[in-house]
């Protein structure tokens, strides 16, 4: 047996018998959800909840003293940035600042993948925002999101690759087994967070770039094209095929490579999902 059935047999074996250790998401990420999903509760139960992690509450004023959301006074209070922001934003912002502290936990070797895993799901979930706010009727915020975990499979598999020593070895070989399986375990994690149906479905088919779906643009299509959208431009190897063949592109009305350009209107919308989620602006 090679090294790579070694590796896949193991993450498989743990999977089927329930010992694959999944992450969590922190007390704070689910008391928010319980808060917002029920129509009784109020601002002032969510900002108490957000002042128990102080970097979160700073990210949260952060955004919400952002140029498009600030009024003319800055914002120095919880409750009037949370209802500045609205509450699914402010979710997502709490959904982001917790995986962003789980991609940060792998370390040794395969720390520097994790790290640019992490800088990529926040790109995409980005692109993710733009593409649903231009050319669907899913909301951009939960498009959002859906960007934020469609890679979030690889994390708990990090672990279980430290109990094959001579791995050690080949992180290339790593990453690439990792990428065969990291949709099941993707899976597995947003059930057991108890996500959307469709948002586990993007996070399971977005590898499929020829899957034909819906005919209308669904989470998946937009995963599809904002994950390759962040590739334009690069030498990537996924810039090599022709994406106007993939019928997630066929649906935002791309049939050619020459029409790929209109990908250029969204930046504008790219940009303001940066912002809302505190990244760094780069304009193409």
């Amino acid at each position: 047996m090679d090294l790579e059935d070694e590796i896949l047999q193991k993450i498989e074996a743990k999977m089927k018998a329930n010992q694959l250790v999944l992450p969590s998401m922190p007390d704070v990420f689910l008391q928010i959800k319980k808060i917002v999903d029920d129509p009784t509760s109020n601002i002032g139960n969510i900002a108490k909840v957000i002042t128990r992690d102080p970097s979160l509450t700073v990210r949260i004023l952060k955004v919400a003293n952002n140029a498009m959301y600030r009024a003319n006074n800055e914002i120095t209070n919880l409750q009037l940035a949370i209802s500045r922001l609205g509450l699914q934003l402010v979710r997502t912002l709490v959904t982001s600042h917790a995986i962003t502290q789980m991609f940060s936990q792998p370390k040794g070797i395969l720390k520097p993948f994790f790290s640019e895993l992490q800088e990529h799901s926040t790109e995409v979930s980005a692109h993710a925002y733009a593409i649903a706010a231009r050319y669907s009727k899913i909301d951009p915020d939960e498009a959002l999101l859906a960007g934020l975990v469609h890679n979030i499979g690889y994390l708990p598999m990090a672990k279980c690759i430290e109990t094959i020593p001579q791995a050690a070895e080949n992180p290339k070989l790593l990453i690439e087994v990792m990428g065969k399986i990291h949709t099941r375990v993707g899976e597995m994690i947003l059930k057991s967070w108890v996500f959307p149906q469709h948002i586990i479905d993007a996070a399971i088919q977005y590898v499929d770039q020829f899957r034909s779906g819906s005919a209308m643009l669904d989470m998946a299509d937009i995963i599809i094209i904002a994950s390759l959208n962040t590739y334009r431009g690069t030498d990537h190897p996924c810039t090599l095929p022709d994406w106007s063949q993939y019928p997630a592109f066929k649906k935002i009305g791309i049939k050619s490579r020459e029409e790929l350009d209109k990908l250029d209107e969204l930046n504008g919308d790219i940009e303001k999902a940066k912002e809302m989620l505190g990244l760094p602006s780069s304009v193409k």
